[in-house]
């Protein structure tokens, strides 16, 4: 989320410039993420841009298909929970290699771009932001539109998956709010964790 591309996602404009008019206006994704150009050095500016994955994933499709995968990706509570393990499980499943311990690594570690601001997103994952200490710091999620959620808490051995559906931003839920209400099932281990 550092590319030095030109930003749309955010901007009010993101229904007639942005990765929107590939998910609900036909557009292609890929040309609409091709079609930017560059307004700052890569790495040093982080603003979330649902092209800027988009543009990783245009880079697999060669090799796996045409996939929109930034958002919109339909799939159940279950595929999800596995998902989290996987990572949870550093890059195995079921003893078997799936993903690379480095991409894992990666995942995890803060965005350079992001120093000034929290250390709070990694490669594609939302970190616990610095500033927040009621929550386990090697937390890291998946933080879909409207509350869809995969939690990963290696230190718990815990995925939380939520599939929710927040059409208005006064009843979201952060991923980590979440977080803190489900570790309170956990009161002995949160306190010897938090400590």
């Amino acid at each position: 989320m550092s590319s030095g591309l030109y930003p749309v996602d955010d901007t009010i404009n993101a229904y007639v410039l942005g990765s929107p008019l590939g998910y609900f206006g036909g557009v292609s994704t890929v040309a609409g993420a091709l079609d930017r150009g560059v307004v700052r050095e890569q790495g040093t500016t982080w603003n979330y841009q649902n092209y800027d994955s988009l543009l990783g994933v245009y880079a697999l499709k060669t090799v796996i298909g045409d996939y929109v995968l930034s958002s919109q990706v339909y799939t159940n509570a279950r595929d999800l929970a596995r998902f989290g393990l996987l990572y949870l499980n550093g890059g195995a499943w079921h003893g078997n290699r799936i993903v690379p311990e480095s991409w894992i690594r990666f995942a995890r570690t803060p965005a350079p771009a992001t120093r000034d601001r929290g250390r709070f997103y990694g490669g594609q994952f939302w970190l616990v932001p610095d500033d927040l200490t009621d929550v386990p710091q090697d937390a890291y999620s998946t933080a879909g539109s409207r509350g869809q959620f995969t939690i990963m808490i290696p230190s718990y051995d815990l995925v939380i998956v939520r599939r929710g559906e927040d059409w208005l931003a006064r009843d979201e839920m952060s991923n980590w709010d979440l977080t803190r209400e489900v570790l309170k099932a956990f009161p002995e281990r949160t306190a010897e964790k938090l400590k």
